[in-house]
């Protein structure tokens, strides 16, 4: 008889994994909401300004529902700072593509790739190639038509604690649903809840209602600038590419003090700074799923610049226009001072502040950037360091740091210790809550090869 694998949440992850282990296992998916709902206010964020509109999200698929990934391997300094070494993670990368693009899709994204480190090779920065596929997948839906199998039961609700088996019997999780709490029983369980979601279950789990889940990171983001190019300037071509499955995105990083910093160069219409200042430089993401608030519409009219560059930047149309702002993602590094407070009979607090070190190795990478290309540039527009507005990007990282083992080299001789919840049997971590580095951004190409590596010894262990 098969073993039983209960995975909380079926986002991005849980997804992936569910449907790599239904043959070898008996599989349970616990899902928070049967309807595609976004994540409004599920947590409080007193620090900075909390991305949830498109970015986190209810129903199978998770964020897939509102949100197509945009794909990026992390280099091999990146993964050593997340316990991964050299070449560990190539062949699972080599699978995590092959899910979203097929090999001649994935051919003409590599030649744009190519071709965009040709032109920058011999400068300052290097580049990260970030590809957007043209067609939005709900990862439910495409992990199920990429593994078929076994049937896999979905039970809707919010998982509460996990409490493992004992004497070597069964143990189970607690589900709050529309009928009440029930229990679901499994031998197996994988949490792929989230960065937010997570950590708050790990916590409840072993008894601690008031905890603070340390070691928060993520890619603060914001518009820095704006300006004017050269007609025939080389970052033009550079800032997007389109073939016929994906845009293929150069971004600019560059490093100072230990932490990167990636420039993104998006279409604009002129120099004026007001589309990329204040609530409404984010107005027609912040609007797909919440398009009926009122709030968020007066913020539409108010900043019709703003909507213009949007439509220019959804489109593609203005990435042969001479006008440009210039947005960045900047890396963190897990702090204990950053993360998720639990309160008993409250919502999670996160706390995910920009230090001012970060800020200073953030705009020295920008100074960087203007004095590269500064032959490049005829004109722009700076907005003040302080007047930063930084987002976060929800690519929620690092928050499970202090319930799982330290990486050191579990990756490779113990691969299933580098997922494991130290202090709850049977019990392994696959989301961004694992990640104790991500680099500059976007971390779901690197969860969907972790998802292949784990799913890989869970079957040879099953």
């Amino acid at each position: 008889m098969k073993k039983r694998v209960a995975v909380i949440g079926a986002g991005l992850c849980g997804s992936v994994l569910s449907t790599l282990l239904r043959n070898d296992f008996q599989v349970t998916v616990i899902e928070q909401g049967k309807k595609k709902k976004p994540l409004f206010d599920d947590v409080d964020c007193p620090t900075g300004e909390l991305n949830t509109s498109i970015n986190r999200a209810q129903g199978l698929g998770g964020t897939t529902n509102y949100w197509h990934n945009a794909l990026i391997e992390l280099d091999d300094h990146d993964l050593a700072k997340a316990g991964i070494p050299q070449g560990g993670l190539a062949a699972y990368y080599d699978q995590a593509w092959s899910f979203f693009l097929s090999p001649t899709e994935l051919e003409d994204c590599n030649r744009a790739r190519n071709a965009n480190k040709v032109s920058l090779e011999r400068g300052q920065c290097t580049v990260a190639h970030m590809v957007l596929p043209q067609t939005r997948h709900n990862v439910w839906k495409l992990a199920n038509a990429r593994h078929p199998g076994d049937a896999i039961t979905v039970v809707y609700g919010h998982a509460e604690r996990i409490v493992p088996g004992a004497d070597g019997g069964p143990g189970y999780v607690e589900v709050r649903g529309e009928r009440g709490v029930e229990r679901v029983e499994a031998d197996h369980f994988v949490l792929a809840a989230g960065g937010l979601a997570t950590p708050v279950l790990l916590a409840q789990s072993l008894g601690q209602p008031d905890a603070f889940c340390a070691g928060y990171h993520d890619h603060p983001m914001a518009y820095v600038a704006k300006i004017r190019l050269k007609p025939g300037s080389r970052l033009k071509a550079i800032s997007s590419t389109a073939t016929r499955a994906a845009d293929v995105r150069a971004g600019l990083v560059y490093e100072d003090a230990n932490l990167k910093t990636v420039v993104y160069l998006r279409p604009a219409i002129d120099l004026r700074l007001g589309s990329i200042s204040g609530p409404a430089r984010y107005i027609l993401s912040d609007l797909r799923n919440d398009p009926f608030s009122p709030k968020k519409i007066m913020m539409l009219l108010g900043n019709l610049e703003a909507v213009r560059e949007a439509i220019l930047f959804k489109t593609r149309l203005g990435y042969r226009g001479d006008y440009y702002s210039i947005l960045i993602l900047g890396e963190q590094t897990p702090l204990p001072t950053r993360g998720v407070q639990l309160a008993k009979g409250k919502r999670p607090t996160l706390n995910w502040h920009v230090t001012p070190d970060e800020l200073r190795a953030y705009s020295a990478s920008v100074d960087r950037f203007f004095a590269e290309f500064a032959g490049d540039i005829l004109e722009k527009q700076l907005l003040p360091v302080p007047s930063w507005e930084f987002r976060n990007a929800a690519h929620h990282s690092g928050t499970a740091n202090q319930f799982v083992a330290s990486p050191g080299d579990t990756f490779t001789s113990d691969g299933l210790a580098f997922f494991a919840a130290t202090q709850l049997p049977h019990t392994v971590v696959c989301d961004g809550s694992l990640l104790r580095a991500a680099g500059i951004a976007n971390s779901g190409l690197t969860l969907v090869a972790l998802s292949y590596r784990l799913a890989e010894l869970m079957r040879s262990n099953a």
